[in-house]
């Protein structure tokens, strides 16, 4: 299955209106991207979106990357993730309604459903908005 095929919701928990992820757009070994574009009825819209939107929106691209592997590769359940952490978070300046953001997420290392990742949030005009690392606890349901 193309990931242009797989609906966000199939492999997320998150609902809405707290959907903060349009795509799964790649999952590699350790990398993935997603996309999304900020919509003026978003709950974590003051103005621009804000850098809890921002964390929030790294954290279910997280989670994309987990849900397609769980549910895609090994054929299991979605779970549900927390943030568990997060570590040298630099957020450049925050996007505005109608710009969309491209998140890249490396996998740095997994271990006792622990999982640490570097992101990178750009524009689609590559400008970059925010950076930094998270731990993702993983539920054991």
């Amino acid at each position: 299955m193309a990931l242009s095929d797989i609906d966000i919701q199939d492999i997320i928990p998150q609902r809405p209106p707290f959907l903060m992820v349009d795509h799964l757009l790649s999952y590699e070994a350790s990398v993935s991207r997603s996309s999304f574009l900020i919509q003026p009825d978003n709950l974590f819209v003051e103005g621009s979106f804000t850098t809890a939107g921002i964390v929030e929106h790294i954290a279910q691209t997280c989670a994309a990357r987990i849900g397609y592997y769980n549910k895609y590769i090994l054929h299991r359940p979605v779970v549900i993730g927390y943030i568990a952490a997060i570590r040298h978070l630099d957020v450049h300046r925050q996007p505005g309604v109608g710009e969309e953001l491209l998140t890249q997420i490396e996998e740095l290392g997994s271990a006792f459903g622990m999982t640490l990742v570097r992101a990178e949030v750009r524009t689609s005009l590559g400008e970059l908005i925010a950076d930094g690392e998270l731990k993702i606890a993983l539920s054991e349901s």
